[in-house]
């Protein structure tokens, strides 16, 4: 393992809300520049350590909750790289349960609050275009889909060097 490495637990849609989720990054990345990434919902990020310990934890994880039904509302935007542009996920009990179960696993304990997401554009850009890509797109996103798996990433560079190492059913 690299020094620096950092490994990510995602929910990734499948079937025709991965594809639809899919065209709308690429068209969007295309359109004004920013990197194209497969659509998730990252349930917890920037882990570091031994690939196998984490592994693990990821395997511990996905035992102790069930498949979430995932629900994509708002989009908004922040002014921060890899929160440009997102679609809120409705922060459910189950959804709760799911990230305190995983920062219980990898023991972190002082994280910022949890705000899921699914981000749509990454980059830096001003307001004026955010604001203007949302009177286009609309002010929402409303679909949901049901996550069955946890999936680990390596993610710790640029989106196009991002790879799976690992995935687990939900219990």
């Amino acid at each position: 393992m690299q020094a620096g490495n950092k490994y990510s637990l995602l929910l990734i849609p499948g079937g025709e809300v991965f594809d639809r989720l899919s065209r709308i990054i690429r068209r969007l990345s295309i359109r004004h520049g920013g990197p194209d990434f497969p659509p998730h919902v990252t349930l917890l990020g920037g882990r570091g350590g031994s690939h196998k310990d984490l592994v693990a934890k990821a395997a511990r994880v996905a035992a102790g909750i069930h498949p979430l039904t995932l629900r994509l509302g708002e989009i908004g935007f922040l002014d921060e790289y890899f929160r440009c542009l997102f679609a809120h996920v409705a922060l459910t009990m189950p959804l709760r349960k799911a990230h305190e179960c995983a920062r219980g696993v990898f023991g972190s304990r002082r994280e910022p609050a949890f705000m899921p997401h699914l981000s749509l554009l990454y980059g830096d850009y001003p307001r004026s275009l955010k604001e203007q890509i949302i009177a286009e797109m609309g002010p929402r996103l409303d679909l949901q889909f049901k996550a069955r798996v946890l999936h680990v990433w390596l993610a710790h560079s640029h989106p196009r060097h991002w790879r799976r190492v690992a995935s687990f059913p939900l219990k």
